[in-house]
């Protein structure tokens, strides 16, 4: 419920009659990577129009980064 009210939120903020529905997509993007990153991905992949590896791999760093400004990654456990 919270996502959908951010989307809303934002897309009200526009102020216009009719939003197109990749727009709509677009605007999901910010509050769901808050809240799932790996959901953020999947559908970044679509809107996002990804055609390699490279674009997800880019993608996952900049998750990383503004996870963790100083670019430090823990250490895995185990």
């Amino acid at each position: 419920a919270v996502l959908a009210q951010k989307v809303e939120e934002t897309i009200r903020a526009r102020g216009a009659a009719e939003i197109p529905s990749h727009d709509v997509g677009l605007a999901i993007l910010g509050p769901l990577r808050e809240l799932d990153e790996v959901a953020y991905l999947r559908f970044a992949s679509v809107y996002r129009s990804f055609e390699s590896l490279s674009d997800f791999e880019r993608e996952i760093e900049t998750l990383r980064a503004s996870r963790d400004p100083g670019g430090i990654e823990p250490t895995p456990v185990g």
